[in-house]
């Protein structure tokens, strides 16, 4: 089958995203990437779990090449980095407040109005 991992890991998933998509998560995945090999590099010993590192490591690189293959076979790794990288972000950009925000304010705008505004 086409679609399937000969090597047993699981899906080829095709990936379809606007350049300018690319470019943002390239630089977060680099930059994520590179402190990881910080990590490794300048304090070795105090990591709890290394081999976990090397890992993460690992799926930044296989994330990078997806970007530039536009096809990537997702394994637990990725899907636990890009789940936690979503979450650090959207802390970071206080998004949860950001969307009530944007929800009241709109939503006063459309009972004013009597359209919708969005």
């Amino acid at each position: 089958m086409a679609d399937q991992n000969p090597t047993g890991r699981g899906y080829a998933v095709a990936l379809n995203l606007p350049a300018d998509q690319v470019a943002f998560v390239r630089g977060i995945f680099e930059k994520a990437r590179d402190g990881v090999r910080d990590e490794l590099r300048d304090y070795p010993k105090q990591l709890e779990d290394p081999n976990y590192v090397r890992r993460e490591a690992a799926a930044y690189d296989r994330l990078l090449n997806a970007l530039d293959e536009l096809v990537i076979v997702p394994d637990g790794d990725v899907l636990a980095i890009l789940a936690d990288l979503a979450t650090i972000i959207d802390q970071g950009n206080e998004y949860s407040r950001v969307v009530c925000e944007h929800e009241a304010l709109h939503g006063l705008l459309d009972q004013i109005t009597g359209r919708d505004a969005r």
